[in-house]
């Protein structure tokens, strides 16, 4: 049990997958209990946002100085920003759905990404990135219940 908690940390915390990945892979692969991998899935899936917002500029400062890093971040960021734009209208609010909407692209990971490139400051941001978070929890948790009890017929 202890293992595939683990995995459904990891899951969370991977970019990727983030909890679109952890809480299926949780309750219907592991079959785990809902009760144990909600709390493990929010837990792994707000760390990123603390690593973005505290550790990428040091980051940056330090792999920015290669040409190669440089050009990839730049790369990255403006598809970030592209993918950002039709909530941008909302402002913060517009965080919130972006990390809301269970699709690839658009968790915790980009919506910290998009926070640090507004300048805007854990205070001011992290609200609604959690609440991004928990709508995003929501939608997966009753489409996996959905699932899987669809499945048991």
């Amino acid at each position: 049990m202890i293992a595939s908690l683990f995995k459904v940390a990891l899951l969370a915390f991977l970019p990727v997958s983030e909890v679109r990945g952890a809480i299926p892979y949780g309750v219907l692969g592991a079959r785990l209990p809902i009760t144990l991998v909600l709390p493990v899935a929010l837990l792994g899936n707000i760390v990123p946002y603390f690593l973005v917002m505290y550790l990428l500029q040091v980051a940056l400062k330090l792999f920015c100085k290669m040409e190669w890093f440089d050009r990839l971040f730049e790369r990255y960021t403006e598809g970030v920003k592209r993918r950002f734009k039709k909530y941008a209208q909302w402002e913060r609010w517009g965080i919130l759905f972006f990390v809301g909407v269970p699709l690839p692209f658009t968790g915790v990971w980009t919506g910290s990404l998009i926070c640090f490139l507004g300048g805007l400051s854990l205070r001011e941001s992290f609200p609604f990135v959690l609440g991004g978070l928990l709508l995003a929890t929501g939608i997966v948790t009753v489409v996996t219940l959905l699932g899987y009890n669809l499945g048991s017929f």
